[in-house]
C-alpha cells in the first residue's frame, strides 16, 4: 500500500475534492493519484481509467490527449506541463474543457500539483452566439443608419421646394390671396415645415452614426456662431410670438471644439425652446467663459418660460426618441432627436449638460465645454 504523502490528510483532501463543484485531481511529484472526485473522470469522459490513490497519473493523461483531435501533440504537452497553469482543449466530440493547474505546496515541500477540470462548452457556445448576435445589430444599426440618413437627405430638398413656392405664394408681390387661400397655403408651409425639421433631425442624427470622419477641433468664437443661430431662428420665432435675446460678453477667449458638431447642439437647443414657448413668452440664450473644477471653459445657457419638463423625465429626455408626456399632448411637432443631439456632442467635447426644468416653469439648459477641447485635441 502506498504510504500517505507527508502533510496531506486523506479525509480532509477527500472531502475537499468532493466539494469542489469542478474535476479535480491531485497528483504527486513523482507522477501518482494522491486524491481526486468522482467529478474529474464524468467531466473528462475518462471513466474507467485508475484514479485510485498510488495509481500512476500517466494513463490519465493518455486517455485525455486520445479524447483531442488527431492527438494534437502540443495539446497533449499542455496536459503535462508544469508550468501551462490554463488551457482550453477541444475536443473530438465537441466538447471544450477548460484545464488548469495548479502546484500544492506545504512551506518549502511541494506535495503535488491540483488539476482542475470544467466543461465549458455551452459558455462558449452562448458566448460566440452573444457575439454572432452582437455583430447582427451592428449591422442592423448601421444599415438602419445609412437608411434614414439617405431617405432624409432626399425628403429635404422636395420639401424646400414646397417651403419656397410657400413663401412666394405668401408674397404680396405673387398676387393677392383670398383669406381660404392664405390658410391653405400656411397650412402647407406648416405641414412641409414640420417634415423639414423631422427629416433634417433623422439625416443629422443618423449620418454622424453611420460616417467615420472624426471631429474637426479647431479655435472658434462662439460669438458670430451664436448670432447667426439667433438669427435664422427670430423670423419663426416672431411669427409665434416669441421674443429671442442673445447676450455676449465683450472679451471672449476662444473654444476649441468641431464648429458643425456644436452649432448642431446649439441650434437643437433654441428650436426647442422657441417649439415650446407660447407666445408671449421669451427665449434667452447666453454664452460666458466661466471655470469649471479647475478648468477654463464655456457655458451656454438657453432659458425659455415655456411648458417646461417634468421632472421625472429629465434623464429620459436626452434619449433618442423620447418626448415628455406634456409634449406629445400638445401641437408641439418633433422626433425626440433634439437633446439626444445635445448629449452626443457634449460626450464629444468632454463637457456636461444641465437641465433645470419643472412642468409648466419653463426650461433651462446648460451646457459646459473645456476651453481647450477634449482631451487629446488642440488644434486642427
Amino acid at each position: 500500500m502506498t504510504a500517505e504523502p507527508r502533510g496531506l490528510h486523506a479525509p480532509y483532501s477527500d472531502a475537499v475534492l468532493r466539494a469542489i463543484p469542478l474535476g479535480a485531481l491531485l497528483v504527486s511529484e513523482d507522477g501518482q493519484v494522491i486524491a481526486a472526485n468522482p467529478q474529474f473522470a464524468t467531466v473528462c469522459g475518462i471513466e474507467g481509467v485508475d484514479l485510485s490513490t498510488g495509481a500512476s497519473a500517466e494513463p490519465i493523461a493518455e486517455a485525455m490527449a486520445r479524447l483531442l483531435p488527431d492527438l494534437d501533440v502540443a495539446s497533449a504537452r499542455a496536459l503535462r506541463g508544469q508550468f501551462v497553469r490554463k488551457a482550453e482543449l477541444r475536443l473530438v466530440d465537441g466538447r471544450i474543457l477548460r484545464r488548469s493547474r495548479q502546484p500544492i505546496d506545504t512551506g518549502a515541500t511541494r506535495l503535488g500539483v491540483l488539476w482542475l477540470v470544467e466543461d465549458v462548452t455551452d459558455q462558449r457556445r452562448h458566448e460566440d452566439d452573444l457575439h454572432r448576435h452582437i455583430d447582427t445589430l451592428g449591422e442592423l444599426a448601421r444599415d438602419r443608419a445609412e437608411f434614414a440618413a439617405r431617405t432624409s437627405h432626399e425628403l429635404r430638398t422636395p420639401l424646400a421646394t414646397v417651403l419656397t413656392f410657400c413663401e412666394l405664394l405668401a408674397d404680396p408681390a405673387a398676387g393677392t390671396l383670398t383669406a381660404a387661400q392664405r390658410e391653405y397655403v400656411d397650412t402647407i408651409r406648416r405641414g412641409a415645415q414640420r417634415m423639414h425639421d423631422m427629416a433634417d433631425g433623422l439625416l443629422h442624427r443618423y449620418a454622424q452614426a453611420a460616417g467615420t470622419t472624426p471631429p474637426a477641433y479647431a479655435p472658434l468664437d462662439p460669438g458670430p456662431l451664436l448670432t447667426r443661430l439667433v438669427a435664422d431662428t427670430t423670423p419663426l420665432a416672431t411669427r409665434g410670438g416669441v421674443f429671442v435675446s442673445l447676450g455676449l460678453p465683450a472679451e471672449r477667449p476662444p473654444l476649441v471644439a468641431d464648429a458643425d458638431q456644436l452649432e448642431r447642439a446649439l441650434a437643437a437647443l433654441l428650436d426647442n425652446a422657441v417649439k415650446f414657448t407660447p407666445a408671449g413668452g421669451s427665449v434667452t440664450v447666453t454664452a460666458r467663459p466661466h471655470d469649471g473644477p479647475g478648468t477654463p471653459g464655456w457655458e451656454f445657457v438657453v432659458r425659455d418660460d415655456g411648458i417646461g419638463i417634468p421632472k421625472e423625465f429629465h434623464e429620459e429626455v436626452f434619449t433618442e426618441f423620447v418626448r415628455a408626456p406634456n409634449a406629445r399632448r400638445g401641437p408641439y411637432p418633433g422626433t425626440g432627436l433634439g437633446l439626444s443631439v445635445v448629449r452626443d456632442a457634449v460626450r464629444q467635447h468632454a463637457g456636461t449638460v444641465t437641465l433645470h426644468s419643472a412642468e409648466g416653469h419653463g426650461t433651462a439648459v446648460e451646457v459646459w465645454l473645456p476651453a481647450g477641447g477634449p482631451p487629446g485635441s488642440g488644434p486642427a
